[in-house]
């Protein structure tokens, strides 16, 4: 008779750390899955300037608050520059040449935002440069 109560206390405590693990292994793969999803969108980003010829520039390079993405920052309270992340992957020193010498107007472009009055206040490095600019800074680093 001692032992129906113990096994029903062993048996409810058993499948109460089962659901616990369950749910904390769904939350890790999907973090995972987030991260992963993250750099894979930044590589795309990347692999359209090495392998940029001639033509039309891909278009994201015409959005000045291009940073202001924070779906692909690592952490909400981390802003980076996720322009500057992009052209750290980017080792095809003539393609950004071809990009530098289509005199496109719009590649000089600063995004006007501003963080005050926000909460929290967002500090994003190299925000007040242009695209034009940062892919001048990346092709200098390339020498």
């Amino acid at each position: 008779m001692k032992l129906f109560p113990f096994l029903i206390l062993l048996f409810s405590v058993q499948f109460s750390f089962a659901q616990k693990y369950a749910d904390s292994e769904i939350i890790v793969n999907t973090s995972i899955d987030l991260v992963k999803a993250r750099h894979e969108e930044i590589n795309i980003f990347a692999d359209s300037l090495n392998n940029y010829k001639r033509g039309r520039l891909p278009r994201f390079l015409f959005d000045e608050c291009f940073d202001l993405q924070a779906g692909l920052w690592e952490g909400l309270h981390s802003p980076v520059s996720l322009r500057w992340i992009v052209l750290e992957k980017v080792n095809n020193k003539q393609a950004l040449k071809k990009i530098l010498e289509s005199h496109d107007k719009r590649l000089k472009n600063k995004c006007n935002y501003n963080s005050q009055g926000t909460y929290p206040e967002l500090v994003i490095p190299l925000l007040e440069k242009s695209f034009y600019q940062l892919i001048q800074e990346r092709y200098d680093q390339l020498d």
